[in-house]
């Protein structure tokens, strides 16, 4: 082991400058090798941060849209919350439906609020009607699109269809309905 040691440095002070740049060279790679280490780094990091700024132009230039959106969802949250019925308050309640007995011209001839079951974790509570009206095929269909399209939100739970006085030509809607109201 000696002697190849004595070689080597017999090696070096033959060709000093050999050596030297041999050196270099060695150097220069690992520093190369470090320094391409750190570009990669900086171009991945780059490549994110680029790619964070379009998200945000592309959110901020849909701004205005989002704004518009917002907008008409809170509006059609308060026509809800505007619209919502009280289960205390028997007499408006059962007035909405006279209010519909008046406009589509049947008769109602019974109409019961019922208890409502307590509600989960919902905003707001299903208040629950019986009710059965009288009429002619075309003024019952008349309060059902009255019922559908007025401003309480309501889901008709079950419907029976029957006959009524043979003589007049009537026939008798019985329906169960639930009423959005406040809890």
């Amino acid at each position: 082991m000696n002697s190849a040691i004595q070689q080597l440095l017999n090696a070096v002070r033959r060709a000093p400058f050999l050596v030297a740049c041999f050196t270099l060279f060695v150097l220069l790679s690992v520093g190369n090798y470090f320094l391409w280490q750190r570009q990669q780094a900086i171009t991945a990091q780059y490549d994110e941060v680029r790619r964070n700024g379009e998200a945000m132009f592309s959110a901020l230039s849909g701004h205005n849209r989002l704004i518009a959106q917002l907008a008409t969802v809170d509006e059609a949250l308060k026509q809800i919350d505007e619209n919502l019925i009280a289960e205390t308050d028997l007499a408006e309640n059962q007035g909405y439906f006279y209010q519909l007995e008046t406009l589509s011209r049947v008769r109602l001839t019974q109409l019961n609020q019922l208890s409502a079951q307590p509600a989960d974790d919902s905003p707001y509570k299903a208040i629950p009607f019986s009710l059965r009206a009288t009429g002619t095929y075309a003024q019952l269909i008349d309060f059902l699109r009255e019922l559908e399209s007025g401003p309480r939100q309501l889901r008709i739970k079950s419907f029976d269809f029957s006959r009524g006085d043979a003589k007049v030509d009537n026939l008798v809607l019985g329906l169960t309905v639930e009423l959005l109201g406040s809890p």
